[in-house]
């Protein structure tokens, strides 16, 4: 799924607008027994009720693709009868009506899932009209050839909530509220199936974590039987020990400043056609940019096979994951650290001077240090004359 696929999923969450039927609970103890479950029809909720569950739902589908969330695609052997595909098929299908199906899905994520502590899971079971698109890209709500059903899961921690002086409007004072137990925003969480162009992909789903490196995989597994995909953080270490390989000694600030402008200039050339795909550099894409950038013939002569070791054969690096590096310039050393706007970097340069490399930055007007506005020597000079 793509940005635009995720943001139209999320709208399905909206008080006036939802799209939801049922929706079901399981809260489990510390030691992942279960205390309480719950079976309800969505819109026989009370309102608070239902706004909360939904900010919940549009949180699990929140966040950058590769960091935040990620699409999963179930293997081969796991669409066989028994399987994890039609498991999860089953569950759909069942529209959330088989109370059978639901302990064991619920009992099978409690006993593999590694994290301590009260969880509430929530699952809960949905209905779409995907409405057209026109010729122009809006959306025609009255034609719809296709329904999303779909699964949505939120897995949350739930602890407690302090204890403290809290306003009693009813009798106007304040009284000491006593601790209790409150279901915090989804550490885990997931979309089944994927809305992929559009569509239903009962081959696929997209996962969703709190944080990139609390993705859980014992989960992924156990629900999808997939390999942890890469995050968006180990992606852009992949690329720039690549960068730093293949450029060698070659590897100098206005060669690296090179690599940095031509992944901004894919993004923004994608943006400008308006592409809903994200942006895929591939071997020969990355080759370009390091031959562009100053890269060697002779450190170019393998560069096939340092890719295909970095990322696999075939593999690519996402442009959305790459963007930190075209979309901000940081310059850091062990003692020195300094961020630079995109649009300012060109003013940086290096110099030699006494046989040693400096990088240049023009002290501009409003500059301040610890907060104290200083004055340019050559502003200066010019006022003493």
């Amino acid at each position: 799924m793509d940005k635009k696929e995720i943001a139209e999923v999320k709208k399905l969450f909206r008080k006036n607008h939802c799209a939801l039927d049922r929706i079901v609970g399981c809260f489990a103890g510390e030691n992942g027994e279960i205390i309480a479950r719950s079976d309800d029809a969505f819109m026989s909720l009370p309102e608070e009720e239902e706004e909360k569950y939904l900010e919940l739902m549009k949180k699990a589908l929140s966040g950058r693709i590769n960091r935040n969330l990620f699409n999963l695609e179930f293997p081969l052997q796991e669409e066989n009868v028994g399987g994890k595909q039609t498991v999860m098929y089953h569950l759909l299908q069942s529209a959330l009506g088989d109370s059978g199906l639901i302990e064991e899905f619920t009992k099978n994520i409690l006993a593999n899932l590694d994290s301590a502590g009260r969880h509430l899971i929530i699952l809960a079971h949905g209905n779409y009209d995907i409405p057209k698109k026109t010729s122009d890209g809006e959306m025609n709500e009255d034609a719809s050839d296709y329904v999303y059903q779909f699964l949505i899961c939120c897995i949350c921690p739930v602890g407690e909530i302090k204890e403290g002086l809290c306003f009693d409007a009813a009798n106007m004072t304040f009284v000491n509220k006593k601790s209790d137990l409150g279901v915090q925003m989804p550490m885990l969480g997931f979309l089944y199936p994927a809305f992929n162009d559009r569509m239903p992909d009962i081959h696929s789903a997209l996962y969703y974590a709190k944080k990139e490196d609390e993705r859980h995989p014992e989960l992924m597994e156990v629900l999808f039987g997939s390999d942890m995909p890469i995050t968006e953080s180990a992606q852009k270490e992949l690329f720039t020990d690549l960068i730093e390989q293949t450029l060698g000694r070659d590897c100098t600030f206005d060669n690296v400043k090179n690599v940095t402008d031509s992944i901004g200039e894919m993004v923004k050339e994608e943006e400008k056609k308006g592409g809903d795909e994200p942006v895929e550099l591939g071997c020969e894409d990355v080759r370009r940019i390091a031959a562009q950038s100053g890269a060697s013939d002779e450190n170019l002569e393998d560069f096939s096979e340092k890719f295909d070791s970095a990322v696999g054969e075939g593999g690519t690096f996402h442009a959305d994951s790459l963007q930190g590096i075209a979309k901000s310039f940081r310059i850091q050393s062990p003692s020195v650290s300094i961020s630079v706007k995109d649009e300012m970097k060109d003013m940086i340069t290096t110099r030699v001077i006494d046989g040693r490399e400096y990088i240049l930055i023009p002290l501009q007007e409003d500059t301040e240090v610890n907060g104290i506005r200083i004055l340019a020597k050559r502003q200066e000079t010019e006022n003493e004359e």
